[in-house]
């Protein structure tokens, strides 16, 4: 029962590191008491520990779930707490098989569980976020640490998996050396001051690289790109109502003319901002071609998209249109220049998986049919710089993110609806999200949503002019955009993740041929 306690302890130091909590240091040692309920006992029982370890730790930062469900979802209550749990209990799973092959190959050998414990956890948070379809990196452990600047300077080479991996070896490096059975081996002692300044100086060099990258940010000598952030805060329940769409144009387009008065660069509206298909619906589109032209500023704005594919069916019946979930570039004149299809969607939120089986089921976007992938990143071009524009969800995908800065962008724009979310935590862990690929990409990264936060991420990771939620708000953001060559992330992605896979299984083979603590030999 005791180790139990240990488990749930565990989950409650991971959750309190998260915002809103923001007791980042808590992360640090927040594994000290899962890895002391592991060790010692049988691996199948670490299993449960570390699972019990995360259904405390999701259940608390992802109880936001239950809000979305119940009141933009209309799911009854019961339903709701019933695909919260099932969702908390499969990223639970990755904590139990962390705990499981940690204390299965750790064996006892507090140099293995040291090697062990970071390169396996990354490798399974690695796994867990990267599918095309149904990754899902929230809550990453690295992202715990999104306001230590000097901490997350590491991701523009290793991601923000690196960050992860040096949280759980310091978390390793504390359990060696605070577990008092390791102690009455001989052999352990010699090993106890190694391990101590291993795991000393890999976090003095890991943040002392953060604090001189820091000390070289540049001075720039040119003047900065000014982006109008426009916060029309609309209700969920409001958006998709008829009643209500030319109240929802009408605000976006009084905030656009306020924020076009300092003659910004280009004006951002955010995900799916219009309540119609742009381009189809005649009244709309040109009510939205006339804000523009007045402001005389380029645009980028969200919209749903429908798309012809030219095909025909049996009894000269056509095929569907195919939805997507938009981004639209304009120029000043009202004139696309480019438009980017949303790529990565949210499950059950923009599509209903294997929709064949789940055919009782319907998606959260109310009166649009399920939405189709984009297939490629767009960088568009303004003045003198490339950009490019993720939509919602899509921030929080490394992999995903990086690739137009590959390709030329100098500045990244963040579209979202946090609506849905509420007045909960979720909208400040998904701004933490959005900190974290401004450093591993070292751009600057705009943000404009609806309902907030809307506000500008410099390269370095510091939040500028965040906005309040539910608040109704513009912002004039001042950014420096990319002009060397993109960083080691950006060009060459999760090296750092890849090797973690590797190393998995070469210590898990080290570890199962070690030798029980008690017949150490080594000197």
């Amino acid at each position: 029962m005791k180790d139990y306690l240990k488990a749930i302890i565990s989950g409650l130091l991971l959750a309190f590191a998260f915002p809103r909590f923001n007791l980042e240091f808590l992360a640090w040692l927040a594994l000290v008491p899962l890895l002391f309920a592991i060790y010692p006992g049988n691996a199948r029982r670490a299993m449960k520990l570390g699972f019990v370890a995360g259904l405390v730790f999701y259940f608390i930062t992802l109880s936001w779930v239950i809000n979305t469900l119940v009141n933009y979802g209309n799911i009854p209550t019961v339903v709701s707490w019933l695909i919260l749990s099932l969702l908390v209990a499969y990223l639970s799973l990755y904590m139990g098989l962390f705990a499981y092959l940690v204390n299965r190959f750790g064996k006892g050998n507090p140099v293995n569980i040291f090697l062990l414990a970071p390169v396996t956890w990354t490798a399974l948070e690695y796994l867990r976020s990267t599918h095309s379809i149904y990754g899902f990196s929230w809550q990453g452990l690295g992202y715990s640490q999104f306001q230590s600047l000097p901490v997350i300077q590491m991701a523009s080479i290793t991601g923000v998996y690196g960050i992860s991996a040096l949280i759980v070896l310091v978390n390793a490096g504390l359990f060696v050396l605070l577990h008092p059975s390791f102690e009455k081996y001989p052999a352990w002692q010699n090993y106890r001051k190694r391990i101590g300044v291993s795991t000393l100086l890999f976090l003095l060099f890991c943040v002392g690289y953060g604090w001189w990258t820091l000390s070289q940010a540049p001075v720039y000598g040119i003047p900065p790109v000014r982006i109008g952030l426009i916060q029309g805060n609309i209700p969920q329940k409001m958006k998709w109502d008829p009643a209500y769409r030319n109240e929802v144009l009408r605000r976006y387009r009084n905030l656009t003319f306020e924020a076009a008065v300092f003659k910004p660069d280009l004006m951002v509206w955010p995900e799916a901002v219009t309540p119609f298909y742009f381009g189809r619906d005649f009244a709309g589109t040109q009510y939205v071609l006339d804000t523009v032209r007045q402001a005389q500023t380029p645009i980028v704005l969200g919209s749903p998209a429908a798309k012809e594919t030219g095909k025909e069916l049996a009894l000269g019946r056509s095929e569907p249109l195919r939805l997507y979930n938009s981004a639209y570039f304009l120029s000043g004149h009202g004139v696309q220049l480019g438009r980017y299809d949303k790529i990565h969607l949210v499950p059950f939120g923009e599509f209903v998986p294997f929709r064949s089986i789940l055919f009782f089921i319907d998606k959260m976007v109310a009166n649009i049919g399920d939405f189709e992938r984009g297939e490629e990143s767009q960088v568009f071009q303004l003045g003198d710089y490339g950009f490019a524009v993720s939509i919602c969800f899509e921030i929080i995908f490394p992999d995903l993110v990086r690739r137009p800065v590959k390709q030329g962008a100098g500045y990244l724009i963040n579209i979202t609806n946090d609506a849905w979310f509420g007045k909960s935590a979720a909208s400040y862990q998904h701004m933490s999200m959005v900190a974290m690929r401004a450093v591993e990409n070292r751009v600057p990264i705009v943000r404009a949503a609806n309902t907030g936060i809307s506000g500008t991420v410099d390269a370095f990771g510091r939040i500028v002019d965040a906005t309040e939620i539910f608040e109704e708000d513009w912002v004039i953001a001042e950014i420096h955009p990319l002009t060397s060559k993109p960083g080691f992330y950006s060009t060459y992605g999760d090296v750092f993740s890849q090797m973690c896979l590797v190393l998995v299984p070469l210590f898990a083979f080290m570890g199962s041929r070690s030798r029980p603590p008690d017949t150490f030999g080594w000197v």
